[in-house]
């Protein structure tokens, strides 16, 4: 074989982007590397990794452009659509296939079902969200929630919260707390409440067993293949269980 033929195979050739593709009112033009688009998506998504990125390309979930020298190019346009993705993600827990739907009818300038208007967020810009792996202390969960700090304590007593040796909250302490708050004042005790968390505590082993081969390997590749898996299957667990949830429900209720 020929250097000339081995540099041809070796760089294949410009991959089109499909026409159509959304968010149509923002720019298509491939002027971005991949570090610039992580730049931008940063301040709201900070865990976010390169490979995270060329994960998603590799699915097709976005589509940047090809140059000859086979370098990535992205366009404002595919930064809005990843923005997209990772909100889905974190705010709705869709697993990706539920996300790919989506995107094929705002590609295809259909209006998703529900509350789908393009372009938005599931929780409201003014909701305060910690950064990923923030840690809180009592009163700045109290402050975020308006929950009294009390009831924060209470929670941490009846192993709803765990806190850290300083006595510090995680980012999703937040979350817990109103979706706690939620069901106490609907009539549930504490106890109630903290078997939804030992159940949840039960599926994360199992989600964290399931990958430990990936996990054994010991590169940083392997580990944010772990973790895109993770997030993945922990969208559908959280799936399955609604439907669980809902089909129970109505059984008992008739």
């Amino acid at each position: 074989m020929t250097t000339t033929t081995a540099a041809r195979r070796a760089v294949p050739a410009p991959r089109a982007v499909p026409e159509g593709s959304w968010p149509h009112d923002v720019s298509h033009d491939p002027c971005l590397k991949i570090g610039e688009v992580r730049s931008i998506l940063a301040e709201e998504f900070p865990l976010l990794t390169l490979s995270k990125i060329r994960h998603y390309e590799s699915i097709e979930l976005i589509h940047p452009h090809r140059t000859t020298s086979n370098q990535r190019l992205f366009s404002h346009a595919d930064a809005e659509r990843l923005r997209f993705i990772l909100r889905e993600q974190r705010d709705r827990y869709l697993p990706l296939e539920q996300i790919r739907e989506l995107l094929r009818q705002l590609d295809a300038g259909e209006q998703p079902e529900g509350t789908h208007p393009g372009r938005m967020r599931v929780i409201d810009e003014s909701t305060p969200r910690p950064q990923p792996g923030t840690r809180l202390k009592l009163a700045e969960v109290s402050g975020l929630t308006g929950v009294p700090v009390a009831d924060i304590e209470s929670m941490v007593a009846a192993g709803i919260l765990s806190t850290d040796a300083r006595g510090r909250l995680t980012s999703q302490a937040p979350d817990i707390v109103r979706f706690a708050s939620m069901l106490t004042a609907a009539g549930f005790d504490l106890r109630q409440v903290r078997s939804i968390r030992t159940s949840a505590h039960a599926h994360a082993v199992l989600v964290s067993n399931s990958l430990a081969g990936e996990r054994a390997r010991r590169s940083s590749a392997a580990g944010e293949r772990a973790i895109a898996t993770a997030t993945e299957n922990s969208a559908v667990i959280a799936q399955l269980y609604r439907a669980l949830l809902t089909e129970n429900i109505e059984v008992e209720l008739r």
